[in-house]
């Protein structure tokens, strides 16, 4: 008897603490890190197509309506993209489509981007325009894999797979998160056929007014040369940002 309450001992403490939670509950716990009202922050984003390099230096605003998220991004320069503006409306409710719209100053015209548009490149990147859109949790099933050491963090492995039939460009998607502060480390996307068409790596991970906030990421893109670096500087937290700054009307100034 003795022996088997020793066995018993040892088999608990080899099992991996992770068991304890499933794969939603962790993506939980990355959607819950930011418990900010709003936030303000400047982005700079280096685009390299082969021997092209492109630089756009942007502003982004962003606010929460409850479990809901509205989000203005401005491009400031070069002058060619000057005044480009994207805005979403996304939505908790896994019902309900995202909205999103662009502003393009040279037409004067705004553009409601929906279904295919949105596995279009964002601004020439390696980003869509459907990865600048917050996925709620629900959005996808959750399935925690393994624990593995990348980068060297240790990190949950988990594998999301869209649960909404509406457009979108991947299949899957593959996280590592971060098994203390619970941000992504690394992002693989899978097509509908299972092939890995890009990859995220995310790092200048920060302490911001008592939120952990990833400040670098580049994107690369499977079988090419081609790779997106964005940095988030001066991200601030709680100013108060005015309900005005995400109207659709506000795009026409």
């Amino acid at each position: 008897m003795k022996k088997i309450y020793i066995l018993l001992v040892l088999v608990a403490f080899a099992l991996p603490s992770y068991a304890e939670m499933t794969g939603r509950e962790i993506y939980q716990k990355m959607d819950d890190v930011d418990t900010s009202r709003d936030s303000s922050m400047d982005m700079l984003m280096l685009i390299e197509r082969g021997n092209m390099k492109l630089v756009r230096r942007i502003d982004s605003v962003s606010k929460k309506y409850g479990d809901d998220t509205r989000t203005l991004i401005t491009f400031e320069e070069p002058a060619d993209v000057q005044g480009t503006m994207y805005l979403t409306w996304g939505y908790e409710d896994t019902e309900k489509d995202d909205d999103m719209w662009m502003f393009l100053p040279s037409e004067n015209l705004t553009r409601r981007i929906s279904g295919g548009g949105k596995k279009g490149s964002f601004m020439r990147s390696d980003f869509a325009n459907e990865d600048i859109e917050k996925r709620a949790v629900d959005d996808d099933a959750h399935t925690l894999l393994k624990k593995e050491k990348f980068g060297g963090y240790d990190c949950y492995v988990l594998e999301t797979v869209p649960m909404k039939k509406k457009e979108t460009n991947y299949g899957k998607r593959r996280v590592w998160v971060h098994d203390s502060f619970f941000l992504p480390v690394k992002t693989e996307y899978f097509d509908k056929r299972g092939r890995l068409i890009k990859t995220a790596l995310y790092g200048g991970f920060k302490n911001i007014s008592g939120i952990m906030t990833y400040t670098k990421t580049v994107m690369r893109t499977e079988g090419t040369d081609n790779k997106t670096y964005l940095e988030r500087t001066n991200v601030v937290y709680n100013t108060g940002v005015s309900d005005d700054v995400f109207q659709l009307s506000n795009l026409k100034r």
